[in-house]
């Protein structure tokens, strides 16, 4: 896929205001102490950092984004940079933490042979000891929105195979996530998978439309720009039966995965 920042910060927090405030459970786990030097990866535009800033001694925070991180506040012990978690050098620090919140999805789109390397760099990264924990979408994770995608794209003459390697996120189960972690050496304490059925915003710029255009922008790239829009109205009416409730408000299928990951040495 081509490296294109198709993200805004503006637009991230009309469409998924709720994605910091759900990241409660992950940031118990993580269990921040006032040593702690922490390693962000895929910080966005450092709401949920700024959270964890005054928990630990020093944080890294990193988003392949450049427009996300211009975004990011000032905070005095956090530095923010716009890098790749795929291509993290090792001589850049030892941390006694890592953490990722709603990103390694995300990252995690790329080959088995990088995904495994992913895991190896993060091992070496942290401090004997040390603890990788991330929150993350599953298996199964907005299949309701992602088979709509796919459904518009093949009915507007795109080829089921093009739509489908136009994904941009992969949701692994326990058994993958736990997988790579242990081949890479770490010792898996936590996993732990949940549905959490979540509110869309309802925000004119939000809601399925929104969520679309900002999530799914890469697979809007299968058709030409003048089909977009239309593209995505068709995706919000396949799904009105199955997210709309009888109290109003658009509902989907979030599908979380959550570890912690020990390097005993």
């Amino acid at each position: 896929m081509a490296n294109v920042d198709n993200w805004d910060p503006k637009a991230y927090t009309t469409v998924a205001s709720f994605v910091p405030k759900l990241a409660t459970r992950v940031v118990s786990l993580l269990d921040l102490q006032p040593n702690d030097n922490l390693l962000d990866l895929g910080c966005g535009s450092g709401e949920l950092t700024s959270s964890l800033s005054p928990l630990c001694s020093s944080i890294t925070a990193i988003d392949s984004s450049p427009s996300m991180i211009s975004a990011c506040p000032s905070l005095p012990n956090t530095t923010f940079l716009v890098s790749s978690a795929l291509s993290l050098s090792s001589d850049i620090s030892q941390f006694s933490k890592i953490f990722s919140s709603a990103a390694l999805h995300w990252i995690l789109r790329t080959t088995p042979e990088a995904r495994a390397q992913f895991f190896s760099s993060i091992y070496s990264l942290l401090s004997p000891g040390g603890s990788f924990v991330s929150e993350a979408g599953a298996h199964g994770n907005i299949a309701e929105i992602h088979a709509a995608i796919i459904a518009v794209l093949t009915h507007r003459g795109v080829p089921i195979e093009k739509a489908r390697d136009s994904c941009p996120w992969w949701f692994g189960s326990e058994g993958e996530y736990r997988g790579l972690l242990e081949a890479a050496g770490f010792k898996v304490e936590v996993m732990e998978t949940e549905l959490r059925q979540t509110r869309l915003t309802e925000d004119a710029e939000g809601g399925i439309r929104g969520w679309v255009r900002l999530f799914a922008a890469d697979m809007l790239t299968c058709l030409e720009e003048g089909e977009r829009e239309e593209a995505v109205r068709e995706v919000e009416e396949i799904l009105k039966s199955v997210t709309v409730r009888e109290t109003g408000g658009r509902w989907v299928n979030y599908v979380r995965i959550r570890f912690v990951a020990r390097r005993e040495r």
